[in-house]
């Protein structure tokens, strides 16, 4: 059975003779079409937190999901009776902004992302240091646990605006990515990325401390890490200056899976029938928001996709993409810049756009065919 995907085409549908300044014409005054067409009003009953899930990017980010946007969508959920904060996790290790409450509202701060902006509190789902976190048990999946963000699951519905973009290593990141990445715990997120605890390096440990020093858990005595007491932050890795934190990364086709896994946890645990998604496919960069910069896009704006089913309107998010045409002056080949070309793949070693997308089929997490529909 098929999902209903909806397209608000980026471009303005100007009419000849028609003034130049009419606001109407903007993409996001036709975000209001869109959200009707996908049942916003409908999804939201009076009274409902709402959790307006985004990505805030990093120091130096400049084409995350913009600000008027997202106050757009805010707007929205309050005139349907909704009560909207929009919200963010903190990332994986210690030492950086990116990685604590205070530092990812700064980092939204200094992006442009502020109650004034945004018309709503900002709340970090997973806590302070990025621990808080309910546990999910799955089965026949690549994570047998998952720690979902406890202010996602205390929120009564979820509104996901995701920026659609390509990514190092799981190919692409989409809604699937935007829920089983951004909605869940830092602990859960060391298992997506990382196989085993941290071992240390005794033959380049200098027996310095700065690990110990900064371990939450209180696991290690360099040389040695206690795995039993390790509660999976990375931040070990990121204070050592000598280079010997031992970590054993995923392979990407199994990251890939493990992001279909986790966001089956968040779906299950949360309830799908309480989501919503918006994917942005303008200024799809080559990779992800959480760099500290951002490429040229690599294909022209197509628009945003609103439906009720992540994995259709990724499938449909990466069918428009590989069928439009390339862009130059990116990071694209000449020849995967043609129409049909599968051009995430084509960005970096060893990737895969089609194990996400088929692993998220086999759990069940959408459905795997879509109808477009098209929104005036």
């Amino acid at each position: 059975m098929s999902s209903d995907v909806y397209l608000l085409s980026s471009r303005a549908p100007v009419r000849d003779g028609e003034h130049w300044a009419n606001r109407s014409y903007s993409l996001v005054s036709r975000l209001e079409r869109l959200a009707s067409a996908a049942g916003l009003e409908e999804f939201i009953d009076r009274g409902d937190l709402v959790a307006v899930k985004v990505h805030f990017g990093d120091h130096g980010t400049t084409r995350t999901v913009r600000s008027v946007y997202i106050r757009k969508v805010v707007q929205l959920v309050k005139r349907a009776g909704g009560e909207p904060f929009v919200t963010e996790t903190t990332g994986l290790g210690m030492r950086y902004d990116r990685s604590s409450a205070p530092g990812r509202i700064k980092i939204a701060r200094e992006n442009g992302y502020t109650f004034e902006t945004l018309d709503a509190p900002i709340v970090i789902a997973d806590g302070l240091l990025g621990f808080d976190g309910v546990p999910r048990k799955l089965s026949d999946a690549a994570l047998d646990e998952v720690l979902v963000a406890k202010a996602i699951l205390e929120a009564d519905k979820v509104v996901a605006l995701t920026h659609f973009t390509g990514h190092f290593s799981s190919s692409f990141g989409g809604a699937i990515k935007n829920i089983g990445v951004g909605c869940v715990a830092k602990p859960t997120k060391y298992d997506l990325h990382i196989d085993a605890p941290p071992a240390i390096d005794a033959e380049r440990c200098t027996l310095c401390n700065a690990c110990a020093e900064h371990c939450p858990g209180g696991a290690i005595s360099p040389p040695r890490i206690e795995a039993e007491r390790c509660i999976r932050c990375n931040g070990c890795e990121e204070y050592c200056e000598h280079d010997a934190i031992l970590l054993r990364w995923t392979d990407n086709a199994t990251l890939s899976k493990r992001i279909a896994a986790a966001a089956k946890a968040v779906l299950e645990a949360k309830g799908r029938e309480n989501f919503l998604f918006f994917n942005f496919l303008v200024e799809v960069t080559p990779h992800c928001d959480c760099c500290a910069f951002s490429d040229n896009p690599i294909v022209p704006d197509i628009g945003v996709l609103a439906s009720r089913d992540a994995l259709a309107i990724d499938r449909a998010s990466l069918d428009l993409i590989e069928g439009s045409q390339g862009l130059e002056n990116t990071l694209l080949s000449e020849e995967s810049r043609a129409r049909g070309a599968r051009k995430f793949e084509s960005l970096f070693e060893d990737l895969d756009t089609r194990v996400q997308l088929l692993e998220a089929q086999r759990l069940a997490l959408g459905s795997a065919e879509y109808r477009l529909i098209e929104v005036d």
